[in-house]
């Protein structure tokens, strides 16, 4: 740190003032998961630099009054500095792990993991639950809008994955990107959506694509198909507070031929959706994607999570083709799965 000499001639413990220095930005390096680091970070503090109070960069740059909480080790270890971790925090951006509209976002990884672990404070008002609350309230009532996707409504998405699984997670996504070879980097706003929730799944092991997608992340269908094999997260903090998520089934079918008068309806509910009920409709001919005009219903209660079957009995015997499919309902609308045809025997 290169500062006024005034300012640390009575500095009686630069040793431990450094050694504190030295485990935050070893924190820093270990948090965005490039080791070991290539470069010495270097803070110059000035009674006028380019733009606002810091900034980043090589030297990283700060006015001259925040030098005397920086060289004070009794002042951070108690107080920490949100910016001056913010601004190392951009030191250690990767641009194609940074999603659009995200500088001022994943910087802030830093200033969250150190003000909290290093510091044990929450250290900004940004970060109080109730702001947070507020911010998401705001963004979901209004459609979830990517457009509105920046700063600290971003930095939500990425710390209700924090508080689930840690910063483990994150870190190994962003990890990633430092190997991939080039044809693999994304470089339109498209490809950095669906490359950062393929990454955080694979890490995680969840589907978060229905979560990212609730925030308004314009993924492909390639992204969901290629996730499939993961178990959707279903717990997720978002679902019936702030978003309500459409059931998804799988594998629905029926054997064929049938019973003589019955038939047993197997599916796997692959998401369960928010408070979704299912009922299965059927009857001699296929009505679509429509409760009126099917001949029959049955009510297959709520959805969750796994492989379920029901019998459907009082069909007619003996040669009777027959057509089915399953609405998922809940408040926001409804979904529907199928078709199916089976034959009674």
């Amino acid at each position: 740190m290169t500062v006024p000499s005034y300012e640390i001639r009575e500095l009686n413990s630069p040793t431990e003032l450094m050694e504190w220095w030295d485990e935050a930005l070893s924190m820093e390096h270990e948090l965005y998961g490039f080791e070991p680091w290539p470069r010495v970070e270097r803070a110059v503090f000035d009674v006028q630099i380019s733009a606002g109070w810091m900034h980043s960069g090589y030297p990283f740059m700060a006015h001259d009054l925040s030098v005397n909480d920086v060289v004070n080790a009794s002042h951070m270890r108690e107080n920490g500095d949100w910016g001056m971790f913010h601004e190392l925090g951009h030191n250690h951006q990767w641009m194609p792990s940074t999603l659009p509209g995200t500088t001022e976002t994943g910087c802030n990884f830093a200033s969250v993991y150190l003000m909290e672990d290093l510091v044990g404070i929450e250290g900004h008002s940004a970060v109080d639950p109730e702001q947070r609350e507020a911010r998401m309230e705001s963004y979901f009532d209004d459609g979830s809008n990517i457009s509105n996707w920046s700063v600290w409504t971003a930095l939500d998405t990425y710390l209700l994955i924090k508080e689930e699984w840690g910063w483990g997670p994150i870190t190994e996504a962003l990890s990633v990107y430092y190997t991939l070879p080039s044809a693999e980097v994304p470089s339109t706003d498209l490809e950095e959506f669906n490359a950062w929730v393929m990454h955080l799944s694979n890490s995680t092991g969840y589907n978060l694509a229905p979560y990212h997608a609730a925030w308004g992340f314009p993924l492909t269908r390639n992204t969901h198909e290629a996730l499939s094999h993961l178990p959707v997260w279903v717990d997720d903090p978002l679902r019936g507070e702030y978003f309500v998520y459409d059931a998804i089934l799988r594998n629905l079918s029926s054997p064929d031929p049938s019973s003589s008068t019955s038939t047993i309806i197997s599916w796997e509910t692959y998401d369960n959706g928010t408070d979704a009920d299912l009922v299965f409709y059927y009857g001699l001919t296929d009505m679509g994607n429509q409760t009126s005009g099917w001949s029959g219903s049955s009510s297959f209660g709520s959805a969750t999570v796994g492989n379920h079957s029901q019998t459907v009995s009082g069909l007619i015997c003996c040669g009777t083709t027959y057509h089915g499919r399953i609405q998922a309902s809940n408040n926001d609308g409804s979904v529907w799965f199928g078709p199916i045809s089976w034959t009674t025997n």
